[in-house]
């Protein structure tokens, strides 16, 4: 019975020095890392009821931002311009604490309201997540658009393509996220126009030319283009777009019976980029805090002959546990009808939008900011100049962001939350910097030089 007694201390003991080390080690820790970690691993709560989302499907009526007056971009014949804007913001679900929807419309088109997509983050392996990432959107809107402009120099040349492929690879990466200075960048962008023509090589590099400086996104990237960031607090922005329950039952999304979006069995792999596979890194907060990863979006066309600018792209992170989606991508034209899917520039902004919208949901976990909502309003200005000639040329003007918040912290917390969830947005530096990109052009099988 001693013995037993003595054994039962010796064990006490030694979980108590356990528990000693433990708590040393959790309070060693700095505060953000713990606030982090409690955030990894708590559960998200549940509800009774949940609005049932597609992944992609068209709005019911146009987003309407409170933060700013959406303004319609002035078009002529010579020139394509189109300010979109966006509303971002997190939706509840139990199963994902980063899952989060948008709504997007270009300004000023008659009878269309544009679409709401959902997005997702953070999933277990062999765990279907909601919707693609922020950032898959935001590469599928660049590996769509520059399409969209091959096809329009295609017939700006009358050249005949036989078939036509992009393939666009973003390199993103965090440094020292956990750190005051912490950021997020797009790297670089490696680009392949894949073309299958009898055209000459002449015609084809060319065209080539025409479509990469018309090319809104990649012009996007880089280039520096102006930011013009605010912060709303406790405003009068929450009679509507409040953060809700949702969810969305399967990754399929149809209109009009045209699926949309669906995840594939397997990745779609590059013909020509050497890819990197991050599924090796070290999973630790100094791993995390300088966290790189690639993404890969492969636009090829729909063959749809009542719509020849529908796209389907294959989009997914370089890994081999990440899901590889199908998008479709369609282009506006009045003339044609309703886009019978989200337009590219579309994606891009939704993209970008919800990208900060992600980060503002780790800022707010890092700092255990007390708040009661928030959301992302965002207007972006592009410029098409010279449509339809051979001196077409793009630009994206201004990024106008908006953060809304509803809080009681001190207006010193709020704008530490505010810079830093900023400064860590991916997609908001892509914009803000200028990314190295590397393009080649391939012409039935050759480089051309």
């Amino acid at each position: 019975m001693q013995r037993k007694h003595k054994i039962t201390v010796a064990i006490t003991a030694i979980l108590f020095v356990i528990a000693l080390v433990v708590i040393s080690l959790w309070y060693s820790m700095p505060g953000e890392q713990r606030n982090m970690m409690l955030f990894m691993m708590k559960s998200g709560a549940s509800y009774d009821n949940y609005k049932e989302y597609q992944v992609l499907e068209q709005n019911g009526s146009a987003p309407e931002p409170t933060s700013f007056q959406r303004v319609t971009a002035k078009t002529t014949d010579e020139d394509y311009n189109s300010n979109i804007t966006v509303i971002a913001g997190r939706m509840f679900n139990e199963h994902s604490k980063m899952f989060k929807q948008a709504t997007v419309q270009t300004n000023g088109v008659t009878n269309y309201t544009g679409w709401h997509l959902i997005a997702d983050e953070g999933f277990e392996e062999g765990v279907n997540t909601f919707g693609p990432s922020p950032l898959s959107y935001l590469t599928t809107g660049a590996a769509a658009n520059l399409h969209t402009q091959i096809l329009r120099a295609a017939e700006v040349m009358k050249v005949d393509l036989e078939n036509v492929r992009v393939e666009v690879l973003n390199k993103f990466s965090w440094r020292e996220m956990l750190s005051d200075s912490g950021a997020g960048f797009l790297g670089e962008t490696h680009t392949n126009i894949i073309i299958e023509s009898n055209a000459p090589e002449d015609s084809i590099q060319k065209l080539k030319n025409i479509a990469f400086h018309s090319w809104t996104a990649g012009e996007a990237f880089g280039n520096e283009t102006a930011i013009v960031p605010q912060l709303v607090v406790n405003g009068q922005n929450w009679k509507s777009n409040r953060t809700a329950p949702g969810t969305a039952l399967s990754d399929e999304s149809y209109v009009n019976n045209l699926k949309i979006s669906h995840i594939t069995d397997a990745p779609k792999k590059s013909e020509y980029l050497q890819q990197v596979n991050e599924d090796d890194n070290e999973m630790s907060f100094t791993a995390i805090s300088n966290l790189t990863f690639e993404i890969l979006a492969i636009s090829e066309p729909a063959n749809n002959p009542d719509r020849p600018q529908l796209k389907k792209v294959t989009v997914s992170f370089n890994t081999p546990s990440s899901e590889t989606w199908e998008l479709y991508s369609d282009e506006l034209n009045e003339s044609e009808g309703t886009a019978i899917a989200p337009a590219s520039l579309e994606y891009l902004t939704a993209g970008t939008a919800l990208c900060l919208t992600s980060q503002l949901t780790l800022v707010s976990a890092m700092f255990d900011l007390d708040f009661t909502d928030f959301r992302v309003e965002q207007q972006i200005d592009y410029r098409v100049e010279n449509v339809y000639s051979t001196a077409m040329a793009s630009y994206a003007d201004t990024v106008h962001t908006s953060v809304l918040i509803e809080s009681d912290e001190s207006e010193e917390r709020l704008e530490q939350f505010y810079k830093k969830s900023l400064s860590l947005c991916f997609a908001g530096e892509a914009f803000k910097g200028a990314t190295d990109m590397y393009t080649h052009c391939y012409l039935n099988g050759k480089l051309l030089k």
